[in-house]
């Protein structure tokens, strides 16, 4: 049997071992402040373009529910075979319609990264439909597959090629 001091630090060197684990395992939610489930507004003074489909309101990060955009440094192809960085087109085109006004979001979840999840509109618009149909994101949700549909063949935003930039 050991002595109790060495018992007690045995003790120490595992409790201090879980600890350091359970700070770098655990998920964090410093970047994804947002509660579960809440509604937050904001003038546009108030908000910030992270990329193509998440947003800073205030002190809260929400990404757009349904699409996912391209990320920066994704070049793509647009007419005469000059190439872009889709994923920064894609932010500046958030960016455009945010600018319309204020904004409301309804948070309803997380995504898989934990991130919290919002319809997100301005002026009557939805942010989500409005990256979607005009061609910087695709469609997560079934509902706006028909309108990614009519971007492609439109030839907007990242289809402006005619192909899957």
């Amino acid at each position: 049997m050991p002595s109790p001091g060495v018992a007690v630090a045995v003790c120490g060197g595992l409790a201090m071992a879980g600890g350091v684990t359970w700070l770098f395992v655990s998920p964090s939610g410093a970047p994804a402040r947002a509660p579960a489930s809440q509604h937050l507004a904001a003038p546009a003074s108030k908000l910030a373009v992270i990329d193509g489909e998440t947003l800073r309101i205030g002190d809260d990060v929400v990404r757009l529910a349904g699409i996912a955009a391209p990320r920066r440094d994704t070049r793509c192809e647009v007419r005469g075979g000059v190439s872009q960085d889709c994923g920064v087109a894609a932010a500046n085109a958030l960016a455009a319609l945010v600018r319309r006004g204020p904004i409301e979001c309804t948070i309803h979840g997380r995504d898989s990264r934990g991130r919290p999840l919002g319809d997100c509109q301005t002026a009557g618009v939805s942010l989500s439909q409005a990256q979607v149909r005009d061609g910087w994101a695709v469609a997560r949700e079934v509902s706006l597959k028909d309108m990614e549909a009519e971007a492609r063949s439109a030839g907007r935003g990242v289809w402006r090629n005619g192909g899957d930039s």
